[in-house]
């Protein structure tokens, strides 16, 4: 079936090319000039046959195509003398400067007329079906070391704006970041989800370098849209096999069940999800008072901390009597003097201040949820487990089992329309019986579950090499790494070298929870111009990018990864193949109005000079024009193509 979609993206290539060149020949046949050869591909031809006069053919190089209109060669030889083009008898440079502009603006034109109305045809088949988190404004993840995080913006706030134009899709920021310059002023709403209490806000923050990003695409900090977290088969119908030794093979999810919290936290996206079981912070439950609630406090190694020499012999104690094996050193804590019975008697002191900034940040992700324990506290659950004396939460400090809640009614894989789509997921949220279910956790046996909210038996995450994975997947995984390794370790610069490795070793480190999560569907179906209008400025964007320098050439795609763009969209369905092809037919019409000698903007320019200055250029003046955007364009072509080719490769 690949090779299928292949060809379909191949045809669908060679058809765009066809319609620009088709529009080029019959208005330059209706403006009464002569059409030497109309060919779809460069170099010798494969197929030729002629017809009302004009040579057709197919070239061997299937990429590309021109319509040879004569006197476009720039000058010719008749009867032994040298004409020049606007000598050539019925050539397309005798033709009135209007002439010409109208023949090179109907190749484009052409390609803007088709891509509209594969737009039309894409609506009356009522959209295409996006992620969700492609056209919310709900944030799912802000990057910890971000200006926005320290203001407060957090998964699950809502972004309205951005440099005083409407947010409507995760390209904006990234569009913004790449062409606003130094500063990206960003308007919307903190939200509690427990009252629904929305606070407004506007922020005027500092792109910089995305921490993931090799290549130095900027960032705001918001890294992505908010998603659903949902497990279920695959796209395709296969089975979602939870992977061998998976913690969650026994935590009690079901096909349709949808994450929704995890450790305190509502689950915004699976960055934020990957967070929570990375963190080194222990769900503990807390009996205040009369109150119990739920708070994250930081495990801590011994060595961070100034221990009296008593508690040191405690904690030696308490190691024994749970069994722990190895030195109390490498044990974790929590930095409080904590009793025999889990009473919080006072807080340690850390030996360091950057040590205790990394234990409570200035600014920490949860402010309510992560403030710190009083004396008299009395930690009455460590993760979920019920315990009653000190050594049972030195013991169970030495672990982290994530707590989960999911949602059980199954109605997640149903699309929705893009337009109520921040609505639906916001209804979905019972934060009231989420809660509810949450305040059980070290307290209670009983039932699990709250009308549509399950609490999943707790689950422990690995890191990827204590998986049960085949030879065959391990050796697989390791290349990868290598290769990402050598990819990192010939960047010049010194200083994104140290991050990028360093930013290997923990995604290599980082623990797993082994499951496959989805997004929800939503059906994008925006009128055609609307859609037209979209595409097109999004074009343009990228163009200044690229003019700019913020956009690397080597991240445009050339013919070949043209056609698998063409061919992923005909395995997502006609909607989306459809969509590529009119995008492209898009860029097209907009590429070749870009006024560049060779192509035909730059006609246009040259009869538009012609217009103006009522002087005819010179062959050879031309050729001095041409010729060398001519080299650079086939030069581009083959960085293009090689890109392409170490991509697919």
């Amino acid at each position: 079936m690949t090779i299928f979609y292949f060809v379909l993206a191949a045809v669908a290539l060679g058809i765009l090319v066809f319609i620009h060149e088709l529009g080029h020949y019959f208005v330059a046949r209706w403006m009464g000039m002569v059409v030497e050869t109309f060919s779809i591909g460069f170099g010798r031809p494969l197929i030729k046959w002629r017809f009302q006069g004009v040579d057709w053919q197919i070239g061997w190089i299937p990429f590309g195509g021109y319509v040879k209109i004569l006197g476009m060669e720039l000058g010719k030889k008749e009867d032994g003398k040298y004409l020049e083009p606007h000598e050539i008898p019925n050539g397309f440079f005798t033709k009135p400067p209007w002439r010409r502009i109208c023949v090179a603006l109907a190749g484009p034109l052409a390609n803007f007329i088709l891509a509209f109305l594969i737009f039309t045809a894409i609506w009356m088949l009522g959209g295409r079906e996006k992620p969700f988190s492609d056209y919310t404004q709900l944030i799912g993840w802000v990057d910890p070391s971000s200006e926005l995080y320290t203001k407060g913006v957090r998964p699950g706030d809502q972004l309205t704006r951005y440099n005083g134009k409407p947010y409507k899709s995760s390209k904006d920021l990234l569009y913004a970041t790449m062409l606003a310059g130094k500063d990206v002023t960003l308007e919307g709403y903190h939200i509690d989800y427990t009252s629904g209490e929305k606070t407004p806000f506007s922020y005027t923050v500092e792109a910089y370098p995305a921490p993931a990003s090799l290549e130095g695409i900027l960032t705001t900090g918001i890294s992505t849209g908010a998603r659903y977290l949902i497990y279920d088969q695959m796209p395709d119908g296969s089975p979602n096999l939870l992977s061998e030794g998976s913690p969650m093979a026994q935590s009690g999810i079901a096909y349709g069940d949808r994450l929704i919290w995890a450790d305190g936290e509502i689950l915004f996206s699976l960055k934020q999800l990957n967070h929570i079981i990375n963190s080194s912070q222990a769900l503990l439950t807390i009996a205040r008072g009369d109150e119990t609630f739920l708070t994250r406090q930081p495990r801590v190694s011994t060595q961070d901390l100034v221990i009296p020499s008593h508690i040191q012999d405690e904690l030696k104690d308490w190691q024994y009597e749970y069994d722990l094996v190895g030195k109390w050193s490498d044990l974790t804590v929590l930095p409080y003097i904590i009793s025999s019975e889990g009473y919080i008697e006072a807080p340690l002191n850390f030996l360091d201040e950057e040590s205790e900034r990394a234990a409570f940040p200035l600014h920490p992700y949860s402010p309510d949820l992560e403030s710190r324990l009083e004396p008299r506290d009395r930690i009455i659950a460590v993760d979920g487990t019920p315990v009653s004396t000190g050594y049972e939460i030195l013991g169970g400090l030495q672990t982290h089992e994530v707590q989960l809640i999911a949602q059980k009614d199954g109605k997640f894989t149903a699309p929705i329309s893009w337009l109520i789509e921040d609505q639906v997921f916001q209804e979905s949220l019972n934060v009231k019986e989420i809660q509810e279910l949450a305040a059980k956790i070290g307290v209670s046996s009983g039932p699990h579950v709250v009308d549509d909210y399950i609490r999943l038996t707790p689950v422990e995450p690995k890191r990827i090499e204590q998986f049960s994975l085949s030879n065959e997947s391990k050796e697989r995984i390791e290349r990868e790494l290598d290769r990402q390794k050598r990819e990192i370790e010939a960047i010049s610069d010194t200083k994104k070298r140290t991050q990028a490795l360093a930013y290997l070793k923990k995604s290599r480190n980082q623990l797993l929870l082994g499951i496959y999560l989805q997004d929800r569907a939503v059906r994008y179906n925006p009128s055609p111009l609307v859609l037209f209008g979209s595409t097109f400025v999004e074009t343009g964007q990228t163009i200044k990018a690229l003019v700019t320098g913020y956009l690397h050439p080597k991240w445009i795609s050339g013919p070949l990864g043209i056609v698998q763009v063409i061919q992923q969209g005909w395995k997502l369905g006609i909607s989306e193949a459809l969509f590529w092809i009119a995008a492209i037919s898009l860029n097209l019409g907009f590429l070749n109005l870009l006024p560049i000698p060779v192509l035909d903007g730059g006609y246009i320019c040259l009869g538009l000079w012609e217009m103006i200055t009522k002087k005819k250029l010179k062959a050879k003046t031309m050729e001095r024009l041409i010729l060398p955007f001519v080299i650079l364009l086939f030069g581009l072509l083959i960085f293009l193509t090689f890109q392409d080719i170490t991509r697919l490769f």
